[in-house]
C-alpha cells in the first residue's frame, strides 16, 4: 500500500509507525506487526521533517539514558533538516547533503571505531612526539595488520561457509537416497504382507477342504506336514 495524505501520514505516526528512508524514498513501519508501507513521492517533504524529527527523538533518549552517540544524533538532525530546506528541483544541493551525512558517517567511525583501536595498539617506541610522521606510519602499518587479519577472517568465513554448502548439498542427496530406500522398503513390505496373508489362507483352505478327500495314510502325513509349516511361518513372522 501507498500513503498518499498527510493525515493518514499523521494518524501512521500517531499509532507509533517509524520512518525509513532508502533511494526510492520514505517507507513508514509498524515495529510492533512488521507491516510496512511507501509514502507516496507528494508527501515527501513532510515525511522529511517527520523523519528528521523521529531521529532526533531517538539521540535525545539515548542521550537521556546515558548512551554515547549524541554528536552523531545531532549531525543527522541537521541534515535531515537541510534535506527539508532543500529545493526538490535542486539534486545539486540534495547530493551535497547525502555527501555531507555520509563524510560524517566515515569520520564518526574513524574516531570512535577505527583510530582507538590502532592507537591502543601502538607500542610505546613506536609513539615519537617529535616525530608525529613516524607514529602515523606506525598506525597505519597496524592498520595493515587489521586489514590483512579481516582478510583472511573473511577468506576463513567463505572457506566454512563453502564447506557448509557442500555438507549440506551431500545431506540432502543422502536424504533423497534415504526417502527412496524407504519408500522401496514400504512397498515390498506391503508386497510381502500380502503374498504372506493370501498364503495362509491357501494353506488354512488346503487343509480344511482338502485333506479330508485324500486317503487316510495320505491324510495323517499332510497333517504332520501341515504342522512342520504351521512352525515355520510362526518363525518367519517372529
Amino acid at each position: 500500500m501507498v500513503v498518499t495524505s498527510e493525515e493518514e501520514l499523521q494518524a501512521r505516526v500517531s499509532a507509533g509507525w517509524r520512518l525509513k528512508r532508502d533511494a526510492k524514498g520514505f517507507r513508514i513501519w509498524d515495529p510492533k506487526t512488521g507491516a510496512e508501507e511507501r509514502i507516496s513521492a507528494d508527501l515527501e517533504d513532510v515525511a522529511a521533517k517527520i523523519y528528521a524529527r523521529q531521529k532526533y527523538e531517538k539521540v535525545k533518549e539515548k542521550l537521556e539514558k546515558g548512551v554515547e552517540g549524541g554528536l552523531e544524533g545531532d549531525l543527522a538532525y541537521i541534515i535531515g533538516m537541510i534535506r527539508t530546506k532543500i529545493d526538490t528541483r535542486a539534486p545539486i544541493l540534495q547530493k551535497w547533503a547525502e555527501d555531507i551525512l555520509w563524510w560524517q558517517h566515515v569520520l564518526s567511525d574513524t574516531t570512535t571505531k577505527i583510530l582507538p583501536d590502532l592507537l591502543a595498539r601502538l607500542r610505546v617506541e613506536e609513539i615519537d612526539l617529535n616525530d608525529p610522521e613516524k607514529t602515523a606510519e606506525a598506525l597505519v602499518r597496524h592498520y595493515i595488520e587489521l586489514r590483512t587479519a579481516a582478510q583472511g577472517a573473511e577468506a576463513l568465513r567463505q572457506k566454512y561457509e563453502e564447506e557448509i554448502r557442500i555438507r549440506d548439498e551431500k545431506i540432502k542427496m543422502l536424504e533423497d537416497r534415504l526417502k527412496l530406500l524407504q519408500d522401496a522398503y514400504n512397498q515390498l513390505k506391503e508386497l510381502y504382507d500380502s503374498l504372506a496373508a493370501r498364503t495362509k489362507l491357501t494353506l488354512e483352505y488346503f487343509l480344511r477342504q482338502i485333506i479330508s478327500y485324500l486317503p487316510r495314510d495320505a491324510q495323517e502325513t499332510y497333517r504332520v506336514l501341515a504342522s512342520k509349516v504351521q512352525k515355520i511361518w510362526e518363525g518367519v513372522e517372529q
